[in-house]
């Protein structure tokens, strides 16, 4: 049940219940109900924002300073309360003074800090005292019920009156007054810094009851409740103390780091021993802040200690100095150093290496500091891959999804907690594009001649007159390479005739063929040949599965004037990887040699001399003395048939001096059976040749042309005669 302030008011007599600041206040003599709603309605409606707030009287606060004799300051806060009615209180009045934060963060979480500040403090306190008026007591009096305290909470000091004293309007107040020696303060561990705002220090002060709480000191200000500052803008210790300042933690503080150290940042002051205390904060919140003390301080000024447990990122320290009279018990507690936090300057992955086709990935990314340390994988914004990062430096990904190549890869280097394994920093990111597997193209060129039973077949060579036939195939022969923008150059030979137009065949992986248009029949001017072309330019049709394949292919004829020369069969190809990357062209080039396809004679007898003949008295026979060469024929035809040999006289054998002729002087013997030469041709040999070698036409007793005499009028002794033979070879009898 919450107490009332119960206020007795005299208005012409008449007393009235009335509602001041979420207070009732009763009357002795009892009214009519509607003039007491009708009060109590329009007060709460004109007060209601100032509920809980004593609003019948006025508060004043200050906050002063004087200079010491050592040339300290000292500071007094004051707070005053006069009523302007009388008043009856049903619980304990209550002043709280709340001190600047920057003297309150000096002693909050400490309650030996709180109670020697309390303790330290001189001052008076006024309260009513009846007819009497009003009564002053020692702060610290504890005699007449008077209670001095502290709240961390609120930054407050605050002092609880007794209850139920009563005092004359105009003559009552209550009042709170309290200083302080800023050097005492020192000399006790509570080191005051410089105003925060650097112009003054906020104070607050009220007045209330025990039964409000102190969170009123953070109501609205109101006549009860005042704010004011201490006009410095930091508060001297004097020259009577040394003065002791925060010391210096060295950094930087990296992951894993097991010692601290620093320095002191004045000359010690001999008749104090310094020590610092370190306090270590962990940022993964696993114990309450470690307090590591009595860290000793050498002559120089310098101090370390090793931590217990190894500090982390994100742990921070913060130290102070402790000077220690040799004499007393006084002791001097510096500021807070700056706050450090432990680092871990982490390195980025500076390398890395995925081949398309596998399912790895490696890189580096050397550290220079401990700690835990994994790489993180993203493939294409998907799923993350973890993996160790060796002492090295070095580490590897396995068991990945197959790289095709044109994936994105993006790398970070991630520091691990030692204690719960959490990541506590992360690396910027490298990113990567995976190569493109350049395709592995197989190129196969293939010239065929059609033979005589109407086959291809692989042609060493050609002749004249045949049918060729040229293909051209190639093949994408690696995996997962990707053969795009195809570009196919066939040059035509010089030399063919005939040429039959073009097809070019698709196959697919699985054996699939499907026709391709767009082939053309281009000149190349410099090589002054032509060429058929085809390019790719849809990605639709690009080449993405081994063993997909082109075939390109056409026929043409030899010219016959190709006899003894070349066919060459050049080819370019070439395109670009999955990426768009142009690759290397493939230039290929195979020839084979033509040759005559025709039935010829490759060489024939230009003489054939008898010499030393004795003028006959009979018909005789006579063998040639001399045959400057011999008859061979040559059948390079693709259909081979039959060919035949004939023989006729041209010329007669006639006298080189005179006109005497001898007709039909000559026969041809074959196997040993002479025939007449006549001026009709008629069958000297026949054979069909196998191939297109030569064929020698033997000269011997038994075969060859020979010279047929009978006595005549027309042989002369001493004479010489001459005479022509035609020989014919053809591939049908006469």
């Amino acid at each position: 049940m919450k107490k009332k302030w119960v206020l007795f008011l005299l208005l012409g007599g008449v007393l009235s219940i009335l509602q001041i600041a979420g207070y009732q206040v009763f009357a002795e003599e009892e009214l009519e109900n509607e003039l007491v709603e009708a009060q109590t309605q329009e007060i709460n409606t004109t007060e209601e924002l100032q509920e809980r707030l004593v609003s019948v009287g006025s508060g004043s606060l200050s906050g002063t300073y004087t200079t010491g004799t050592t040339g300290q300051s000292v500071i007094t806060m004051t707070y005053t309360y006069t009523p302007a009615l009388d008043l009856s209180l049903g619980g304990q009045p209550r002043i709280i003074l709340q001190l600047p934060p920057e003297i309150a963060n000096q002693i909050n979480g400490s309650t030996a800090k709180q109670q020697s500040f309390l303790s330290l403090l001189t001052g008076t306190v006024v309260l009513p005292n009846g007819a009497i008026g009003n009564k002053s007591y020692d702060i610290h009096d504890t005699a007449h019920e008077i209670v001095l305290a502290y709240s961390s909470a609120y930054n407050s000091v605050y002092v609880t009156f007794p209850s139920n004293i009563l005092g004359l309007l105009g003559l009552s107040r209550w009042s709170v007054s309290f200083t302080f020696d800023v050097a005492t303060l020192y000399q006790n561990g509570i080191t005051i810094p410089p105003a925060s705002n650097g112009v003054n220090y906020p104070i607050k002060g009220t007045f209330g009851s025990s039964t409000d709480g102190l969170d009123i000191i953070n109501l609205v200000l109101g006549n009860v409740s005042k704010s004011g500052v201490i006009a410095l803008p930091s508060m001297s210790i004097g020259t009577s103390v040394p003065n002791v300042t925060a010391p210096i933690i060295n950094s930087p503080i990296l992951n894993l780091q097991t010692t601290v150290g620093g320095k002191i940042q004045q000359v010690q002051n001999s008749g104090y021993t310094y020590t610092v205390q370190l306090t270590i904060t962990r940022s993964d919140g696993t114990s309450a802040p470690i307090v590591i003390s009595n860290i000793p301080v050498d002559a120089a000024g310098n101090f370390t200690t090793n931590v217990a447990s190894a500090l982390q990122y994100g742990d921070t320290l913060s130290a102070t100095i402790l000077a220690q009279s040799k004499t007393s018990s006084n002791y001097i507690q510096s500021l807070p150093s700056n706050i450090q936090s432990v680092t871990w300057p982490i390195q980025p992955v500076t390398s890395s290496s995925a081949t398309p086709g596998t399912t790895q990935l490696s890189g580096n990314a050397v550290q220079t500091s401990g700690g835990t340390y994994q790489v993180a994988l993203q493939i294409n914004s998907g799923t993350i891959y973890t993996t160790p990062l060796n002492a090295n430096g070095s580490f590897q990904f396995t068991n990945l999804p197959m790289f095709n190549g044109g994936e994105t890869v993006t790398l970070s280097v991630r520091g691990l907690s030692n204690r719960t394994g959490a990541i506590l920093v992360t690396s910027t990111n490298y990113s990567q594009i995976v190569p493109y597997l350049s395709p592995a193209i197989s190129v196969v060129q293939i010239i065929e001649r059609l033979n005589a039973q109407g086959n291809w077949e692989v042609a060493p060579s050609v002749v004249t007159g045949q049918t060729v036939r040229y293909t051209l195939t190639t093949t994408l022969t690696n995996q997962p390479a990707t053969w795009s923008q195809q570009m196919l150059k066939a040059y035509i030979p010089n030399g063919i005739t005939q040429l039959s137009p073009v097809t070019l065949i698709r196959t697919s992986n699985t054996g699939v063929q499907t026709p391709v248009l767009g082939t053309q029949l281009l000149t190349d001017s410099n090589m002054n040949m032509q060429y058929w072309y085809y390019q790719n330019p849809l990605a639709i049709n690009n080449f993405i599965q081994p063993n997909t394949s082109f075939t390109l292919q056409y026929t043409g004829t030899v010219a016959q004037n190709m006899t003894g020369k070349i066919l060459p069969f050049s080819s370019i190809v070439s395109g670009a990887d999955g990426g768009g990357t142009a690759i290397t062209p493939q230039n290929k080039l195979n020839s084979i040699s033509v040759g005559d396809g025709t039935l010829r004679f490759v060489q024939s007898p230009n003489q054939i001399s008898f010499k030393s003949i004795p003028v006959p008295t009979k018909k005789t026979t006579y063998g040639p003395t001399i045959v400057d060469t011999s008859l061979i024929v040559a059948d390079g035809r693709v259909a081979k048939n039959q060919w035949h040999l004939l023989v006729r006289e041209s010329q007669p054998m006639k006298s080189t001096t005179t006109n005497k002729t001898i007709n039909q002087a000559f026969v041809y013997r074959k196997n040993g059976q002479d025939t007449s030469i006549t001026t009709i041709a008629s069958e000297a040999y026949a054979y069909t040749s196998p191939d297109n070698n030569n064929v020698v036409i033997s000269w011997n007793q038994q075969n060859g042309v020979f010279l047929n005499l009978s006595p005549s009028v027309n042989i002369n002794v001493n004479e010489s005669y001459t005479a022509q033979l035609q020989w014919i070879l053809s591939d049908t009898p006469i």
